[in-house]
């Protein structure tokens, strides 16, 4: 199946050659600055600044068509909505989109740069966006079964088998058999793929922190409310139970129907299906593999 960017941060697309010139044409104005953002495993992105001061994101589709079809009509869908990026121009032959710049730093920096209080403040407002992104509607069939059967064969003769090892291989499957019913709760709603915490921009306004963006839309797709919240729990452990609550406080304020009782443990075995699908890839992504493997044995354990 190849990398997946949905589970790794693993770059999965080679950065592109993008010219000054380029960006230039598609931005439409004088550029003061380009900078490369460091970031977008599958797209190559730059920060341009015009001499007017206006700051801009042009992103490149390494992808192709498909996944730059897909982050268009997602964030022309979801404008007005959640907080997305802002797009003011779109380039069809250059599969480039420009957005307006959203100025803050990733809730992965903001954790690791040890802002304890600022990270624990974002719990609520992120349960408030997850609950605003649960009242979309699906675009696309969402079929829970064929994704659970295909974690099925791969926990019992595929080559997730292997890597985990048959006993943590069999405990999960036994999970996901008996948790089934409860992996089916919610609406079925757009999904963002891949909300981790480098895609979600967070911006300081005095001594507040709020949602300033969710960003890369490109893997969008359809499925349960579960989805986005096992994602964004996937590392369970940087998350405190004060840090569990107010996040569930968030979503309960503004969702049509609150979290259920056993929300997280849902959520992040549904989740489990995903790094399933990418310890079953053909190919040897040794970094990747011990992540994935990590994270499984924890929630077995915690399963007990």
């Amino acid at each position: 199946m190849g990398l997946d960017p949905t589970v790794t941060n693993v770059r999965v697309f080679p950065l592109l050659e993008v010219s000054r010139s380029e960006l230039a044409e598609i931005v439409g104005g004088e550029i003061a600055s380009v900078d490369l953002v460091d970031g977008g495993l599958t797209n190559t992105i730059h920060k341009v600044t015009l001499d007017s001061g206006a700051v801009f994101g042009v992103k490149h589709y390494a992808g192709g068509r498909e996944w730059f079809d897909t982050e268009l009509s997602t964030l022309t869908l979801l404008h007005g909505t959640i907080p997305v990026p802002d797009v003011v121009h779109v380039d069809d032959q250059k599969l480039a989109i420009v957005y307006r710049w959203i100025d803050g730093i990733t809730l992965h920096e903001l954790r690791k740069g040890g802002d304890v209080d600022g990270f624990a403040s974002l719990a609520e407002p992120l349960g408030r966006v997850l609950a605003w992104l649960a009242r979309t509607d699906a675009t696309e069939p969402y079929e829970l079964t064929q994704i659970l059967e295909r974690a099925y064969g791969q926990l019992s003769n595929g080559r997730a088998r292997t890597r985990l090892g048959a006993d943590y291989a069999d405990a999960l499957k036994k999970a996901l058999e008996v948790w089934e019913p409860r992996l089916a709760w919610g609406t079925v709603c757009l999904a963002h793929g891949d909300l981790g915490h480098r895609n979600v921009i967070v911006q300081r306004r005095g001594a507040r922190w709020r949602v300033g963006g969710l960003i890369d839309w490109e893997t969008t797709t359809t499925g349960s409310p579960l989805f986005d919240i096992g994602s964004l729990f996937r590392y369970a452990n940087r998350h405190d139970v004060g840090f569990r609550e107010a996040f569930a406080r968030g979503y309960d304020e503004a969702a049509s129907a609150p979290l259920p009782d056993d929300w997280l443990l849902a959520a992040r075995l549904l989740d489990s299906t995903w790094l399933v699908d990418l310890l079953d890839d053909v190919d040897e992504i040794p970094v990747v593999f011990e992540d994935c493997h990590r994270q499984l044995v924890r929630l077995v354990d915690e399963l007990g």
